[in-house]
């Protein structure tokens, strides 16, 4: 039998729905929260206490992050150099920051045509490299206070070692967490720190096989510290070549509202002040998350704000029957709803966009495609013929049994199979909540999906899903584990119009659904802007496995 079946208006929420969940799925954001056990109170206190000990200032350890750490007002001399293979860039700018009496900073790139190199993009580069830099300007932890140590050489000079913290590290720098660090001490005065790599890790489209940081400290008059020098050599691959990366970075000059300025290169301020420089302000305050940068503050990583994703959803569904109404008429008799079942397969593919409000909410949006092939295998009782020949023999005996015989199909037990291949149109919105702690985390997403047949005008009901997980994060691995369960909003009853040649009529066919399933699944964070995400649920009625890859930015 050939079947071509439409909807009647708002009665879309057949078996098509089931798909409606293929872009339900969404990772929690890497939030950490801030309470801290007892235990993790004092291994902080003994960090900090070895810091003290010695005169080392807490926020020491975020110069090798970040040099605009060191002041509110201050220009730097930058020298960068590339090796890739046999080609060599080479570029020269200054950075000009400045901050007014409400926090906002303004940070300018100061530079001479003549000595950026015309092969390379350096104020592109500059521009997202001190992005960066000013995140992280406000850190609440920077290191690890469970790796402070300090050894005692002797002659007044003590070694301080460490490494930085894996979860106050954001998500496009994370290589930081590879890194070890040394500063060296002299009579209660910092005077070096030394940054090198514990493993290779991806920088900037290189592979980074050998990285070494070296910062020669000096005090200013008031006994504060700054970076007097702060040069990083990063040997290793960029795809089949050996590459090498240089940068040096100089102070110019400190501006302070009480110490007034205190000038380091006198040249080079000269140089910078020339009214002839080309300048490229750096925008480096983002609208969302809305909050976002006191979360920063806090020590908290976020991911980037906006993403786009492609999701492929497969699911397989049994549907027991419970009820039949054909055309206004219950065919129970006909037709037994407790030895029908229907057969589903739905394979989905959408597009989603979202962005981070919060920076523990998420919305988004998203269109997509389903094809479904169906086949209703109902359970056929024979009563209907059993009626007719009871009927015959009545009249004449042996006329029914005669009848039977020549049309033992309507007389006898049977089976029906129908049948359906649909295409629909998917649309929607959702939204996600989350927060975390360390490694953990729990969040719940909620969409609201409607679907439309293939020709039609009409959007059907929607159907609402809900997503609660919890899950573990892999911090070195930057991947998360997660179990949780699906709701998919679904009525108890399939209605529609069903067409066949010249006969068309309405059908109302209740179904025995269970509405919950357990998920579980990971997600994979690939460089600094992708992530994969596999999702497998499996429920009473009902499996499906979903595969989104996504970018955000």
């Amino acid at each position: 039998m050939t079947v071509s079946t439409k909807t009647k208006h708002n009665k879309s929420k057949i078996l098509v729905s089931l798909l409606a969940a293929s872009v339900a799925f969404a990772i929690a954001p890497n939030a950490n929260a801030k309470k801290q056990t007892p235990e993790e109170i004092a291994v902080i206190k003994h960090g900090k206490e070895i810091f003290e000990k010695y005169g080392v200032d807490e926020d020491l350890p975020k110069f090798g992050m970040s040099s605009l750490a060191q002041g509110e007002h201050l220009v730097e001399h930058v020298h960068r150099r590339f090796v890739v293979g046999d080609k060599v860039t080479e570029s020269t700018a200054y950075l000009v920051k400045n901050t007014d009496n409400k926090g906002n900073i303004d940070l300018r790139i100061k530079y001479n045509k003549e000595e950026l190199d015309e092969n390379e993009d350096i104020i592109s580069d500059i521009e997202k490299s001190t992005r960066t830099e000013y995140r992280l300007r406000n850190y609440a932890q920077s290191y690890d206070p469970s790796s402070v140590k300090a050894v005692e050489r002797g002659d007044g000079i003590v070694d301080i070692s460490f490494k930085y913290s894996k979860y106050a590290l954001p998500q496009d720098i994370a290589y930081f967490r590879f890194l070890e660090v040394n500063i060296e001490v002299k009579d209660g005065v910092p005077q070096r720190m030394v940054i090198s790599n514990s493993k290779p890790f991806k920088f900037d489209g290189y592979l980074a096989e050998k990285y070494h940081q070296e910062i020669d400290l000096a005090q200013h008059d008031n006994g504060a510290i700054y970076i007097a020098s702060k040069k990083v050599t990063i040997d290793g691959r960029r795809g089949k070549k050996v590459a090498r990366y240089e940068s040096e970075t100089y102070p110019v000059a400190f501006f302070d509202d009480k110490e007034g300025v205190k000038v380091m290169d006198k040249q080079r301020l000269e140089e910078v002040s020339d009214p002839r420089m080309q300048v490229e302000n750096v925008k480096l305050d983002r609208v969302f998350p809305l909050m976002g940068d006191m979360v920063r503050r806090q020590g908290i990583d976020l991911p980037l704000p906006y993403g786009i994703s492609v999701a492929y959803r497969n699911q397989d569904m049994n549907i027991p029957m419970s009820d039949y109404v054909i055309g206004g008429v219950r065919l129970n008799d006909l037709f037994d709803p407790s030895d029908s079942i229907a057969t589903v397969n739905a394979e989905s593919i959408s597009l989603r966009g979202d962005v981070n409000i919060l920076p523990f909410w998420n919305v988004f949006g998203y269109v997509g495609k389903i094809n479904v092939d169906a086949n209703v295998d109902a359970a056929y009782t024979g009563e209907a013929g059993q009626a007719i020949k009871d009927k015959l023999n009545d009249k004449l005996n042996g006329l029914g049994d005669a009848f039977c015989d020549g049309l033992s199909v309507l007389c006898n037990t049977g089976r029906l199979n129908v049948p359906l291949h649909l295409e629909y149109d998917l649309r929607g919105v959702g939204t996600t909540l989350s927060v975390g702690y360390r490694e953990f985390f729990a969040s719940v997403t909620g969409t609201y999906s409607q679907t439309r047949l293939k020709g039609l005008t009409d959007w059907g009901d929607g159907i609402v899903t809900v997503q609660p997980m919890l899950g573990y994060q892999l911090v070195d691995y930057r991947a998360q584990i997660f179990f949780g369960a699906e709701y998919q909003g679904l009525d108890s009853r399939m209605q529609g119009t069903v067409k066949t040649g010249d006969i068309e009529f309405d059908y109302d066919v209740g179904v025995e659904l269970n509405n919950w399933a357990f998920l579980t699944g990971f997600n994979k964070q690939i460089g600094k802007n992708y992530n994969l995400s596999v999702l497998y649920n499996k429920g009473e009625t009902r499996d499906s496995f979903t595969v989104n890859l996504g970018y955000r930015f």
